[in-house]
């Protein structure tokens, strides 16, 4: 099974990129690529990561995160995560970067949040 499965899924609100398994140096350029994808599909719009089934984040996919954050804000765009696992969630408050990407306790309430909620 490989270390990480990217499912992406357009809804009305937004895309919602599903993250099952972990992000570390094997899985970087994927993630990269998929969230890339995703807000290039999206401008203007939302993207919706679901981390119900993220066990695992390192240094190399907050760097993504990062990344991605400020692609979203030149795009006026909203990258917002969500259903975070305890372990993940952890490492998201440690690095403040719940502070800087909004975060939500479901895709549902993602999908339905102001767009100005970054």
């Amino acid at each position: 099974m490989p270390d990480l499965i990217i499912s992406s899924t357009l809804h009305e609100a937004g895309r919602v990129l599903a993250l099952d398994g972990e992000i570390d140096m094997a899985t970087e350029n994927r993630f990269q690529e998929a969230v890339t994808e995703a807000l290039t599909t999206q401008p203007f719009g939302r993207v919706v990561l679901d981390c119900a089934d993220l066990r695992f984040i390192d240094s190399s996919g907050l760097r993504v995160l990062i990344r991605a954050h400020k692609a979203a804000k030149e795009q006026q765009a909203l990258l917002v995560i969500a259903a975070p696992v305890p372990r993940v969630m952890q490492t998201l408050r440690v690095t403040s970067l719940d502070t800087r990407i909004p975060v939500f306790a479901s895709v549902a309430l993602a999908l339905s949040a102001p767009q100005t909620a970054q």
